[in-house]
């Protein structure tokens, strides 16, 4: 799933645009965004980031992007995603 600082009104127009496929919730309020420590200081957004969690809720992996273009590969993402998946 996806988060965004954006009202639920434009993330489904944002949605519905790029034909994302993935689950898109709103946080304008950004309180699960300053709760995983990516909200950009001084402004109502977050820096781009991307966490795999555990089925316990544990964070295994986390990228905190340095800027809105920095987001990790896919190839490293999936990478790290299979190896939460075969270790316990």
């Amino acid at each position: 799933m996806a988060i965004s600082a954006d009202t639920q009104a434009d993330s489904t127009e944002f949605i519905a645009e790029k034909k994302i496929c993935v689950p898109l919730l709103s946080d304008p309020d950004l309180k699960v965004i300053s709760a995983y420590g990516v909200a950009m200081e001084g402004e109502d957004i977050a820096v781009p980031a991307t966490f795999i969690i555990d089925g316990k809720g544990g964070i295994r992996w986390r990228y905190v992007g340095e800027n809105m273009t920095d987001r990790p590969e896919g190839e490293a993402l999936l990478d790290q995603a299979k190896q939460v998946v075969t270790q316990p």
